[in-house]
């Protein structure tokens, strides 16, 4: 787990949502980043809930130039959600 200062978030925003399905199929969300607003640090900690995390695993195939990974999006499976200490 990486761990940041709560002054690094103010140059982290906005914040990217994670929607594999979205990317893959080229869907727009319509909430982008040049739309949102910047919260302070103790608001973007609030409303994203960043003291929580999950992880997710998506199985991945070699490519067929045997260098990249192709992802599997339908496989992706999340863990429980993690907390950090208070």
């Amino acid at each position: 787990m990486i761990k940041a200062k709560q002054d690094a978030l103010k140059t982290l925003q906005p914040l990217q949502p994670y929607h594999p399905m979205q990317d893959v199929l080229g869907i727009v969300d319509k909430h982008t980043p040049e739309k949102l607003s910047k919260y302070t640090p103790k608001k973007l900690i609030q409303k994203y809930q960043l003291g929580k995390s999950q992880l997710a695993f998506t199985l991945c195939t070699l490519g067929i130039d045997g260098k990249s990974c192709i992802p599997e999006w339908d496989t992706t499976a999340f863990s429980t959600v993690l907390e950090g200490n208070k």
